[in-house]
């Protein structure tokens, strides 16, 4: 059978052949998805959490909503209605001497026909100068109550998984209101699987700490090298080719990636012209990783670059309580972040550390309080949404106090990328 190499190796939104099962993983989703809990997905970006559905849920099985930055809760549940072609409406219209079939009233309250689609009809007198809307049964609904929309959800019969992709997009408020609405769609059976780019147990749990024990998470990080040589060796085979002249070297390269990995793979068959399935075997040559490397370290460098341009822009504006300028601790984050060891970087840093770290840089010491770091560390999340950052390359774990990188890319990008002439590029706030 003929595979094309792009099907094969690489990125995508739909099922890569060389999709491998890991026990610790699979399993662990696959007992998840059955136990009645809330299923949790969490790990960095590229690491495996949208293919990990693909491969044990069928189209079928679920809904998916793509969160963004925008999205509330009632949007959540809108679109599952839209999804499910469950007609509604948000307002009946009973009006006299008014304008007919006035605007539908804003708000989140919607009624759902007793019987059959919705379908209201309105008789009109031109001499009485009256409206009026047929009678039907509704039943009303405030898709603002979790009880509500559950209640919605069952007499449909939606048995659907619900998948919230992109859960990290939501503002805080939005990830804290549907931590306690998980709790009561878990009471009736609702299961949500929410997809998350963070790295730290339990983040659901620090919003509403009755969910203990009714979540089972899933992290799909670490990835072993055992993992990787087992996806390199199904391409080998899919692709007939042979990587063993720079599989070590592939997977060193990608700093526990497996996105890293797929991409790399991808480019050195692109690169040696192979873009299907060979009829003879090809052995892939250290000059065609070379070449894939330098093409991957421009391709990370120039969303990198450009996210750490962003991340750094802010407005030095003078305090109206000190009458100083900002602290400007984007600015300082991205310069410890391209000067600091990266074996330190990769374990993740920890507040107390990241506090010493930018006082030893800082252009005012004296006045980089631990209050003041934490208070960005709390919004560095909804700071890179602001920026459109996305998705983000940084999250803070409230509850170890530790900041990590979670797109997996930028560890390549920062061991293959010129540190110093990036930084020496980047706006510093206090030419401003």
């Amino acid at each position: 059978m003929i595979y094309k190499t792009t099907d094969v190796f690489g990125v995508k939104s739909t099922l890569i052949k060389t999709y491998i099962e890991r026990e610790k993983v699979d399993k662990k989703f696959k007992e998840a998805i059955n136990d009645g809990n809330e299923v949790i997905v969490y790990g960095s970006s590229k690491q495996g959490k949208t293919t990990l559905i693909l491969k044990h849920l069928n189209i079928d099985d679920y809904i998916k909503v793509e969160c963004s930055p925008q999205t509330k809760s009632i949007d959540i549940y809108k679109s599952i209605l839209r999804q499910l072609n469950i007609g509604y409406i948000e307002s009946e219209t009973n009006s006299e001497n008014k304008e007919l079939g006035g605007k539908i009233n804003g708000g989140f309250k919607i009624k759902v026909p007793a019987l059959g689609e919705i379908g209201l009809g309105s008789e009109v007198s031109e001499a009485e100068n009256f409206s009026s809307t047929k009678k039907e049964v509704f039943f009303e609904y405030n898709l603002e109550l979790a009880q509500d929309v559950s209640e919605l959800f069952i007499r449909n019969k939606i048995s659907k998984y619900i998948v919230l992709e992109n859960f990290h997009y939501l503002s805080q408020e939005v990830q804290e209101n549907l931590a306690y609405d998980l709790r009561v769609f878990q009471d009736h059976q609702i299961i949500f699987i929410i997809l998350g780019i963070w790295r730290e147990a339990n983040r659901l749990v620090q919003f509403n700490g009755d969910l203990l024990d009714r979540i089972s998470e899933v992290p799909v990080e670490p990835w072993e090298k055992s993992d990787f040589l087992k996806v390199i060796e199904k391409g080998e085979e899919l692709l007939n080719v042979d990587f063993s002249l720079i599989q070590n070297q592939i997977i060193n390269c990608s700093f526990d990636s497996i996105g890293v990995v797929q991409e790399i793979c991808k480019q050195c068959c692109i690169i040696a012209d192979i873009t299907e399935t060979q009829k003879n075997k090809f052995t892939l040559q250290k000059e065609h990783l070379i070449q894939a490397l330098d093409l991957k370290a421009k391709e990370y460098g120039v969303r990198h670059h450009r996210n750490f341009e962003a991340f750094v822009d802010i407005s030095n504006k003078i305090s109206a309580q000190s009458g100083k300028a900002s602290l400007a601790f984007p600015y300082y984050f991205i310069q410890l972040l391209l000067t600091y060891n990266l074996d330190n970087i990769e374990s993740g840093l920890s507040r107390a550390s990241l506090l010493d770290e930018i006082r030893k840089i800082h252009h005012r010491p004296e006045d980089v309080r631990s209050g003041d770091l934490g208070a960005f560390l709390h919004n560095i999340t909804q700071h890179q949404m602001n920026k459109k950052i996305n998705p983000p390359f940084v999250d803070y774990d409230r509850g170890g106090k530790t900041l990590k990188i979670i797109d997996s890319s930028l560890y390549f990008f920062l061991r293959n990328c010129d540190r110093n002439e990036i930084l020496d590029d980047l706006p510093n706030p206090l030419d401003e």
